[in-house]
């Protein structure tokens, strides 16, 4: 039995998982307490405030950014492969594949940013994606899949660096 391609609906899991995921912001030393639904501080035991990191939202696109806005943190879908597994008589299976490019750009001169929030967020969208799920009108599931790290990327400029860290995801649809 033919399937459809897995791609639109591979992007829409992993959109789903990953869209506005939020991160420890390794930059911002800004002291945050957790607080309840009457914005008064929750405490502790002991009667301490909970202190909690201050975390940052990280949109996922499809290919490019949006030019609505100066993003600096960002996760893009990339390139995605399939092949037609011939796993028996009744049906093909697809080795599919997606490439997500993890994206982080500190503006300014000379030894500014660092690789801690890329690796935050890489971090992140691995927790996530670790048990993708399709949705169940697409009539594919996934019976494997694994994770692949391709070397980073780090881009210098006079006016930026640009760290990139790339994940692809591997799956086994049937």
């Amino acid at each position: 039995m033919i399937k459809q391609l897995p791609d639109s609906w591979v992007r829409k899991a992993v959109h789903s998982a990953i869209n506005n995921c939020s991160v420890v912001d390794p930059f911002d030393t800004t002291v945050v307490y957790l607080q309840d639904d009457q914005g008064n501080n929750v405490q502790d035991g002991d009667g301490n405030n909970i202190q909690v990191l201050n975390t940052i939202l990280i949109p996922c696109y499809d290919s490019r950014v949006p030019t609505n806005g100066n993003k600096t943190s960002y996760i893009l879908m990339s390139t995605q492969t399939n092949r037609v597994a011939k796993a028996n008589k009744c049906e093909d299976m697809y080795e599919s594949s997606i490439l997500l490019d993890i994206v982080t750009i500190y503006n300014g001169t000379g030894n500014t940013g660092s690789r801690v929030l890329a690796d935050n967020i890489l971090d992140k969208v691995r927790e996530l994606t670790n048990n993708l799920v399709l949705d169940v009108s697409s009539n594919l599931v996934v019976q494997r899949q694994a994770q692949d790290f391709p070397n980073d990327i780090v881009s210098v400029t006079k006016n930026q660096n640009v760290f990139r860290k790339l994940m692809r995801l591997e799956l086994t649809i049937n």
